[in-house]
């Protein structure tokens, strides 16, 4: 399973250690499309957009690491979205390595 990461979760940042380190099988520099904000809570959000927002794109072994990350996230699948602090997305992701 691959999960694009842009804040706290990145490799280096204090949320990977205890949540991704170990479970991650490829971590790749990428960029996506989208809007990111500086929330007043110390960690960054990303809204739909057109900026360039760089981060890492994940890949796990197993799919149920996503449900440790929900938990971090505060992320219940059966709430509204605006109840959530986060939703997950099915986004296009673009491996920076790969840009000419």
């Amino acid at each position: 399973m691959k999960v694009f990461v842009y804040g706290t979760l990145k490799p280096g940042e204090a949320n990977y250690q205890p949540y991704c380190a170990g479970k991650v099988v490829e971590a790749v520099r990428a960029y996506t499309r989208g809007q990111l904000f500086d929330l007043p809570l110390g960690y960054p959000g990303m809204t739909p957009g057109n900026e360039r927002v760089e981060g890492f794109l994940l890949t796990f072994a197993e799919s149920g690491v996503l449900a440790f990350i929900d938990q971090l996230e505060g992320y219940n699948s059966q709430r509204p979205p605006k109840q959530n602090e986060y939703n997950r997305r099915v986004i296009q992701v673009y491996n920076i390595s790969d840009e000419p």
